[in-house]
């Protein structure tokens, strides 16, 4: 876990990293070992040749240097290998043999100029051929080995590092006034250190004011958050990997129980009696899930041509194609096509074009688009607005993040008043979205947008339509906030937010945007489930995994894949005590908490949409289909990661649509969510749940194995295939 010191400076790699790129090299090395020996032990020479007599001299000389480097890299790997995550203590050696290996390096560089010097005196003249091929292998491999070492070294320098390990030698000794200079020094270089790296990241973009006050909160707040944190970027990759089977292992255990009301996890989330579903049965709220998922439609379309083309690759690039017409010189300046604004499109205008071409994909021509902005800078979100006569509504239709700036946006996390006027300020909402939507409303005033939008055509009563905002992922949590900056005008107005940000409004503002917000959350997604203060409980969760791991750190990641047993994760441990006299090595990790840890909760009623695995089959038998259902979900729930593969792949806007239509094919189909009092086992983390199979009102078994008797096919769901 803590990162490996050399040269007294700590730097950002762990000693249990070093497996691979040891393994790497040393294999590199002894294929170059054994041609080397067959060249010169092998094979003939012209003894006569200048060329040749330099080469044997060189090569000798470069069998002694792989041998060295051989030896030195199998060390490494002993080494590496040793220990586990915490417990670094039989790696204490490895800054020596690392002492070694660099030595060998410097001795490397050296050949490696005698080795050009060799190449520019008898390359052209020398006649020997096998000399030049292996003298030429030998100088581009040696670089190859030096700068890819050099890239490491740049890759893994911690800046703050020599301030690091002066921090902990002085925590040792107990000098609080130094202590805390030296803390104020590490935070104030991990600041500079996280604003270089942004502005790398948006090397390309223009810096404005808003944005480097973005940059310095991001840096500070990632400076607080991982300050005297002592952890290497792949220490995250196996805590995940751990608290991952932390989380299946508990939800096996209360699926095991016999004394509690949860009679399944689906997406990850416990299902009781209390559950609530969806009655689709309802005409209102059949009309109401079908109005979530015809919005989901603007949502999708505001990321633009990206996302067209995402989801039709082929057709979707022939019919922007068609459509598009390059016009460089329009494109700083605000541009119109018949009765649409368009601002800051590219030059071949294709998000305009993808926007409408999104909507006649799916048939529906009664949609006007009134004004599309395509500016996008931090804290300014795009967005369009659209007339929908079909249902008489005008949308305000926000992008969510597609770009380094929208990032920097969901990035500034802290808690800012709401500017509702009226209203006291214990309404907060992520500031980075507050501010979006500010930018947004004083654009929608200062264009006159919505009074084009409501008087768009007066002879079909659009004066009268109601008002509707949208969006997914940040333009859901701007849609949410944008709503309440709206709704004094707007009294109707209703807003949809798909997959919008956990940490986005105060208990108070959340409970008041039930009245117009209705949220939606697919399975497993991470964002919704990520705030400042969920991210704290994340951190302590992830380095309490971490300590209390007794494996190697590469045998819980390969552990993650099929490539050895899952058997070989380390268990969880019986009880909250643990012997190892390594748990607290670094107590204060645990301790450090973000200063703005306001909690912030989705917004709205919330709509998840969850999903069963069904039993996996055969290779040649068809997999059958997961079956989704929608319950209502409750936002302070929603406070706990859930680490899975899909917890990514379940916030793409386009999967969170086929998620929505999928609860209407299956209730379409007869798969009503109707769960009985069985506790229904299939996987550590999923439950099979088969509509069709279970009935209600069974009484509760009190073994765990549970026998569902469906005419007279009795099934032991005990005894399921686990995913």
């Amino acid at each position: 876990m803590p990162g490996i010191v050399v040269f007294r400076r700590r730097w950002s790699v762990g000693s249990d990293d070093l497996v691979l790129p040891a393994i790497f090299l040393f294999v590199l090395h002894t294929t170059w070992f054994i041609i080397l020996s067959v060249v010169l032990f092998g094979l003939a020479y012209n003894p006569n040749e200048t060329c040749s007599l330099n080469l044997v001299d060189h090569g000798r000389g470069y069998l002694g240097i792989l041998l060295s480097c051989m030896i030195a890299e199998v060390a490494i790997i002993w080494l590496s290998m040793r220990g586990s995550i915490l417990y670094t203590e039989p790696r204490d050696s490895m800054q020596y043999v690392l002492y070694v290996r660099l030595a060998i390096l410097v001795i490397e560089f050296v050949y490696a100029i005698v080795g050009i010097v060799w190449l520019t005196q008898y390359y052209s003249s020398c006649n020997d051929v096998t000399a030049k091929s292996v003298t030429l292998g030998m100088v581009v491999c040696n670089w190859v080995v030096i700068l890819s070492v050099c890239i490491t070294v740049l890759c893994v320098f911690d800046p703050t590092g020599r301030t690091f390990v002066k921090l902990r030698a002085t925590k040792r000794r107990q000098r609080n006034l130094r202590t805390y200079n030296l803390r104020h020094r590490l935070e104030e270089g991990q600041a500079s250190s996280w604003t270089r790296r942004l502005k790398v990241f948006l090397c390309c973009t223009r810096t404005k004011d808003s944005q480097s006050d973005a940059y310095s909160e991001i840096a500070y707040l990632f400076a607080e958050f991982f300050r005297d944190l002592d952890i290497v970027p792949s220490d995250i990759i196996a805590g995940l990997v751990l608290l991952r089977q932390r989380q299946r292992a508990k939800r096996n255990a209360v699926l095991d129980e016999g004394n509690n009301d949860i009679l399944a996890f689906l997406s990850g989330m416990p299902v009781t009696r209390n559950t609530k579903y969806l009655d689709l049965k309802n005409s209102q709220e059949m009309l109401r899930y079908k109005e979530v998922c015809y919005y989901m439609l603007f949502a999708l379309a505001a990321y633009g041509w990206p996302m067209y083309l995402m989801r039709k690759p082929t057709c979707g690039l022939c019919r922007l194609a068609r459509s598009c017409s390059c016009c460089c010189l329009c494109a700083t300046r605000p541009r119109y096509a018949p009765g649409v604004t368009i601002e800051e499109d590219n030059c071949c205008g294709c998000n305009a074009i993808a926007i409408r071409r999104h909507f006649l994909d799916e048939n529906m021509t009664s949609v006007d688009i009134v004004y599309t902005s395509c500016h996008d800078a931090v804290y300014e979100t795009p967005f369009y607005v659209a007339v929908d006569h079909e249902k008489k509504k005008v949308v305000i239709s926000i992008r969510g993040t597609l770009s380094p700036k929208d990032a920097l946006t969901d990035l500034t996390g802290d808690a800012e008043r709401l500017p509702v006027e009226g209203h006291h300020g214990t309404w907060l909402g992520h500031k980075g979205m507050v501010l979006s939507a500010e930018y947004i409303k004083k654009k929608l005033e200062q264009e006159m947008v919505l009074s084009q939008a409501f008087g768009r055509d007066l002879g079909r009563g659009t004066k009268h339509y109601g008002l509707i905002v949208v969006g997914h992922s940040l333009g859901a949590g701007t849609a949410a906030i944008l709503s309440f900056l709206l709704r004094p005008q707007y009294p109707t107005l209703k807003c949809f937010a798909y997959s919008p940000p956990g940490g986005l409004l105060s208990e108070d503002a959340m409970e008041y945007s039930k009245e117009f917000v209705t949220a939606v959350v697919l399975g497993k997604d991470l964002v919704p489930r990520i705030g400042l203060s969920q991210l704290e409980g994340f951190r302590r969760q992830l380095l309490d995994v971490l300590q209390r791991s007794n494996k190697p750190k590469w045998r819980i990641i390969v552990g993650a894949t099929k490539c050895i047993p899952k058997s070989e994760l380390p268990e969880e441990p019986e009880g909250n005590s643990i012997t190892s006299n390594r748990l607290w090595t670094h107590p204060s990790d645990l301790t450090i908490a973000l200063s703005a840890s306001t909690p912030l909760y989705p917004p709205g009623h919330i709509i998840h949409v969850i999903h069963n695995h069904p039993v996996e089959q055969c290779c040649c038998c068809d997999q059958e289909e997961p079956t989704y259902f929608a319950i209502w979900g409750d936002n302070k729930a929603f406070n706990e990661v859930i680490i899975s593969p899909a917890m990514l792949h379940e916030h793409l806007p386009y999967v969170v649509m086929e998620g929505l239509n999928k609860v209407l094919e299956n209730y379409n189909k007869g798969k009503t969510a109707l769960l009985s009092a069985a506790k229904v086992m299939v996987s550590p983390t999923e439950v099979d749940l088969n509509p069709e199979l279970i009935f209600l009102n069974q009484p509760l078994p009190s073994r765990p194995s549970v026998q569902i008797g469906i005419g007279d096919i009795t099934v032991d769901r005990r005894n399921s295939s686990t995913k």
